[in-house]
């Protein structure tokens, strides 16, 4: 067997493959992103009943009550945006350290190297306070906290495109090996 066929179709079954593959990841997360969307119809008014501080963002958990059964969900942001200034203790103020969210859904966080993440969740979601959640009436626990989100994730996009370069890597050095 010629050894340049075998390179080539390492570097195929090596990079093609995975691309299809990650591709198609990618396809399936916004179909399953936008069937939840279209299925999230009712709405009720949740409780802010604590924070998640996952990867250093201030999320409020709201539970709420669908036909007597209480759920919890987690408040989603688009993106998060963080911006970090050198900060001297003294010069620590509420604006200083601040958070808000924008239009597209991107919470935005300044401040410096230490940050009170509790009193920016609290100073966006007071503990307590109500807020809308869109469900799924068919299946309650799918649900989004505040509002449906407009614009879809960008991670089903970012698998497409690093899909695709990955495919046609692998097929370009199939042929060029």
């Amino acid at each position: 067997m010629d050894e340049g066929v075998n390179v080539g179709l390492f570097a195929f079954l090596t990079l093609a493959v995975p691309g299809l593959l990650f591709m198609l990841a990618g396809i399936l997360t916004l179909v399953l992103e936008k069937r939840k969307k279209g299925r999230c119809t009712a709405m009720t008014m949740g409780t802010i009943v604590r924070y998640s501080f996952a990867n250093r963002t201030p999320s409020p958990v709201a539970s709420y009550t669908v036909g007597g059964v209480s759920y919890e969900k987690k408040r989603r942001f688009r993106g998060v945006v963080e911006v970090r200034r050198k900060l001297s203790p003294k010069d620590w103020t509420e604006e200083s350290q601040s958070c808000y969210i924008s239009e597209n859904d991107v919470l935005h966080i300044r401040g410096g190297a230490v940050l009170n993440l509790r009193a920016m969740a609290e100073s966006l979601y007071p503990m307590g306070s109500s807020i809308p959640v869109w469900y799924d009436p068919e299946e309650p626990r799918r649900a989004y906290v505040e509002r449906v989100p407009a614009k879809g994730s960008i991670v089903g996009w970012v698998f497409i495109w690093v899909g695709l370069g990955l495919a046609a890597l692998g097929t370009l050095m199939s042929f060029v090996l």
